[in-house]
């Protein structure tokens, strides 16, 4: 008797039909981007649909609307798909020879601020390592590394995962910006008090950085409720720049901005910001990741040693 959970009702190639069609709303957009035909895209739609024995697609308009059986089988394949690129491309580093690549994926600020940094450190040191760099979202970064797209990860206060392994490379702290010749330019600690009133910039309240700041501004009895959100340091500094408000950011955005248009300051209560790498639990770490790591922690040790103790900060 065959065992159902060992029939094949729906396979990869189904599923990337799926999620471009998804990702298009049109059968002709799917075919584009997959190189196929729109007859084997309507195909392969109606093959999945009897296979699985549910609708996956409601036909509005000329445009297909994902049900809610599509969304949910599409979001388990999602990793799927993170896993096959992986494989994918592994396969072509061997075949063009470029095996010994190091992967990295960053978030925004790191991608300016550091990680250029670290590869003029690493090149330096070892000339024939090559580089593919990725720029992303925290969630996108975490699951680049889970499925061997990225060796390293590296990002400010990243979730902890049962699968990766959180290695700190510096504890810096959250610190204010304000624009040129704001009246609060020449004080060294600012607090939510002293901010009050102003338009401020800064993570969403709702964000991990921003429930940390609500907690800051709780304990002055003020409440931080940012003008402008940016999600990102290195964009929030140039608005900061522009006169458009007081601004919340990382330590190394705000030491290190070449010719900054703004005063810095620390900020008072302390909000530390850990600068993580992340890599895989279960794998070996590569040389050139290794590398990495130490050459990051150097860089960030000396563009940090200009911090100077200023009293009064708690």
């Amino acid at each position: 008797m065959t065992n159902p959970a060992t029939k094949t009702l729906i396979n990869l190639r189904q599923l990337e039909v799926l999620r471009a069609v998804m990702r298009y709303r049109t059968t002709t957009g799917a075919a584009e981007e997959l190189g196929m035909s729109q007859p084997a895209v309507s195909n392969a739609i109606k093959l999945a649909e009897t296979k699985v024995g549910v609708a996956l697609f409601d036909r509005i308009s000329n445009r297909l609307q994902p049900t809610a059986d599509a969304q949910l089988l599409l979001a388990d394949a999602e990793p799927l798909f993170r896993l096959h690129e992986a494989i994918q491309r592994k396969a072509w580093d061997l075949r063009t020879g470029r095996a010994g690549v190091l992967r990295i994926a960053s978030t925004a600020e790191l991608s300016q601020m550091l990680v250029p940094g670290v590869l003029r450190l690493l090149q330096d040191a070892h000339p024939d390592v090559r580089i593919a760099l990725e720029t992303v979202r925290m969630d996108e970064l975490v699951e680049s590394v889970e499925s061997g797209s990225a060796d390293i990860g590296v990002a400010m206060r990243p979730p902890s995962r049962p699968s990766l392994v959180r290695e700190v490379l510096i504890e810096s702290e959250l610190m204010c910006i304000c624009p040129p010749n704001d009246p609060l330019a020449n004080m060294p600690v600012l607090t939510p008090f002293d901010v009050h009133g102003r338009d401020t910039i800064g993570p969403a309240s709702g964000s991990p950085l921003g429930i940390l700041l609500d907690a800051a501004f709780e304990r002055f009895g003020e409440h931080y409720s940012p003008v402008i959100e940016a999600r990102f340091s290195n964009v929030a500094a140039p608005l900061v720049e522009q006169g458009l408000g007081i601004g919340f950011v990382d330590e190394l955005t705000a030491r290190h901005r070449p010719q900054p248009g703004y005063s810095v300051h620390r900020f008072s209560p302390r909000v530390p910001i850990k600068v993580c790498a992340l890599v895989l639990r279960d794998r070996p770490v590569q040389r050139m990741t290794k590398a990495f790591l130490e050459l990051a922690r150097e860089f960030l040790q000396a563009r940090l040693d200009t911090r100077t103790a200023t009293p009064g900060v708690s």
